[in-house]
């Protein structure tokens, strides 16, 4: 690769990862339509630097990755973090973050156990606000599918314990909670998580559905029209499509 490439390689995935942190500025001030304007336009420059050279830097690649993963391209995320992980040089921290996306991966192409398996091996040397959200709801998940919670309550009781105003974490507890047949913690912890993150989609839903079982249908569609202002991202436990069909639901 000559000098002339690698500069251009270079310049576009500073290009790219500019684009890309004013896309999640727009998507946290609620600019929706604008966020995901900004985030094509950093995939499409991302893949130029990748294109032309800039795989050699883990940077550019990881950041690629997470954005395709933020955009639900999970597949060609899956790809990227696989080619990530050839990168040389590649650090510790960057291959344990490299984990964590890579299993979300996994999770939202169906392959729950793989994707818990790499969290907790991810966890070995300490886990993190993302693995305690993720892996939360992972054994959620798997508590569902194998008629057994124990460790799911088990892990989430850790992430409460680790941080107890972690909204995802808090939000996970509500949704255990309903699983478990326990509606009164689950209300308190969702109403908790929306204090502590208004525009959190999943809380949104719950607090919407729960809120018109209740009766009070106002409220509940001022829940989910928010929720549908939101972004729905990679770690969303709720879909867009699920949301809309609530709100069509209440109207």
């Amino acid at each position: 690769m000559g000098l002339f490439a690698k500069q251009k390689a270079d310049f576009q995935g500073r290009r790219a990862y500019v684009a890309h942190v004013k896309g999640n500025q727009l998507s946290d001030a609620g600019k929706t339509n604008e966020a995901r304007a900004m985030h094509e336009k950093a995939l499409a420059l991302y893949a130029q630097a990748i294109d032309e050279g800039g795989n050699r830097r883990i940077s550019y690649v990881m950041a690629y990755g997470v954005l395709l993963l933020r955009m639900r391209e999970f597949t060609k995320a899956h790809d990227m973090f696989i080619r990530a992980e050839k990168t040389p040089g590649i650090t510790k921290p960057e291959r344990k973050q490299l984990r964590v996306n890579f299993a979300i991966c996994q999770w939202k192409l169906g392959e729950l156990d793989s994707a818990i398996e790499q969290l907790q091996i991810a966890s070995h040397d300490g886990a993190t606000s993302m693995i305690y959200g993720a892996l939360g709801f992972m054994l959620i998940e798997r508590g569902e599918r194998d008629g057994d919670y124990s460790e799911a309550i088990s892990f989430n009781q850790k992430a409460y314990d680790y941080d107890e105003d972690d909204a995802v974490v808090l939000d996970n507890l509500g949704q255990l909670n309903l699983k478990l047949g326990e509606r009164d913690k689950a209300l308190a912890h969702f109403k908790r998580a929306h204090e502590i993150k208004p525009r959190q989609v999943d809380t949104l839903y719950f607090l919407a559905k729960l809120t018109a079982e209740d009766g009070d249908k106002e409220a509940a569609r001022e829940y989910i029209g928010s929720a549908l202002e939101g972004n729905f991202s990679a770690l969303s436990t709720i879909t867009r499509e699920q949301a809309q069909a609530l709100r069509d639901e209440l109207d």
